[in-house]
């Protein structure tokens, strides 16, 4: 294994909500009207629960975590969408299946949050692996006959002063009036689910030569006095220009957050690369956060922090999906996610998830020749 994925691994041992890859990369996604995959799992009491015993009403699969802020920013609209349509004969049911989470955590998570419906804990993801759920929160609606008929978000944003299109209650409404459904596939923003895999990975991994498991310690937020740096709000619409205005230059984006952790991992290899190829010239290395908007302070120490000379933006846009529809229409929302572009703005690479050093510098480099 190469370098730097040996030292990302470490580093995914640390940040809560790691994980290097999309489950969706190697599983293929249960289609929409197709059967839903059946599954029986422990409750965090123990008594085990079969998908198939909830037939003769619909049921809302939530893969949730404890940990992810996503998530928790989420767990009132949770709570509220499992009250409201349990009133309505909807059956609720959280999943999660954080390899780094355990029942005890979950048992506690519960308490403290009050939650009220059932959680079940699938060891090993086998359950998140048979519906390709690489992100928390992400929703799947089953019927009352176990098809699945709605899968993705709860709603377009974090933010829930700027949430507007109520996706799941939407879905929800339609087919409990026997309606078709009008949107019954989107794209969950959130944490990515850490597979045990990758736990087993990450504790196995041995650091290269001359590196060590521990993480530099945090300087303290007075060590330098020098102002943050300037995030510049960035429209969906308005992506297609900003490539165009580096026109000339091989364009590297990455789309991260600070509550990513594998984001917040990997951000120093771009912060090398960008310096070491500003010295060359002919490439340039764009930022943008899907943070939310009222965390642009929070990016901005972190860009501090990391000494980033690369250009940076913050996606400026209450619903997360129109920007994937402009950057790239097969994206599924993982972050983080890098995109290459040559120097006639055609896009050349994509990769969802940690990026490989070497496999990225073979691809600048093709696109600059």
């Amino acid at each position: 294994m190469k370098r730097i994925l040996v030292v990302l691994l470490i580093g995914l041992a640390i940040i809560a909500s790691g994980h290097s890859n999309s489950p969706a990369q190697a599983t293929a996604a249960v289609a929409i009207g197709a059967a839903a995959p059946e599954f029986e799992l422990p409750d965090l009491s123990g008594q085990s629960h079969a998908l198939k015993t909830y037939r003769g009403k619909p049921t809302i699969l939530a893969f949730l975590s404890a940990r992810c802020p996503i998530s928790n920013l989420y767990k009132d609209r949770i709570k509220a969408v499992a009250d409201d349509y349990s009133k309505r004969g909807v059956n609720f049911i959280g999943i999660n299946s954080s390899a780094d989470e355990t029942v005890d955590e979950l048992r506690a998570y519960a308490a403290t949050n009050q939650i009220n419906f059932t959680i079940l804990k699938d060891e090993g993801n086998i359950v998140a692996d048979a519906y390709a759920a690489e992100r928390t929160p992400k929703v799947y609606v089953v019927d009352a006959e176990g098809v699945l008929r709605y899968r993705g978000r709860i709603d377009n944003s974090q933010n829930i002063r700027l949430a507007k299109q109520h996706n799941l209650r939407a879905a929800l409404d339609e087919l409990l009036a026997g309606k078709p459904l009008t949107v019954a596939d989107t794209q969950a923003m959130g944490c990515i689910i850490k597979r045990a895999s990758d736990l087993a990975q990450s504790k196995t991994a041995k650091p290269a030569p001359g590196k060590t498991t521990k993480p530099a310690p945090a300087k303290p937020a007075s060590a330098s006095s020098a102002a943050l740096p300037k995030i510049v709000p960035l429209k969906p619409a308005a992506f297609p220009d900003m490539i165009k205005q580096r026109a000339g230059n091989v364009v590297v984006v990455n789309f991260w957050a600070t509550w990513c952790g594998p984001c917040v991992v990997e951000f120093p290899e771009f912060v090398k690369l960008d310096n070491e190829y500003r010295a060359k010239g002919g490439v340039r290395f764009v930022h943008i956060t899907a943070d939310d908007m009222t965390d642009l302070k929070k990016a901005a120490a972190f860009l501090k922090d990391q000494k980033s000379n690369a250009d940076q933006f913050i996606q400026d846009t209450d619903d997360p999906q129109e920007m994937i529809d402009v950057v790239f229409k097969d994206w599924q929302g993982v972050l983080p996610a890098t995109f290459v572009y040559d120097k006639t703005g055609k896009l050349v690479f994509h990769r969802m998830g940690i990026i490989d050093r070497d496999v990225l510098i073979a691809e600048i480099e093709k696109a600059l020749k």
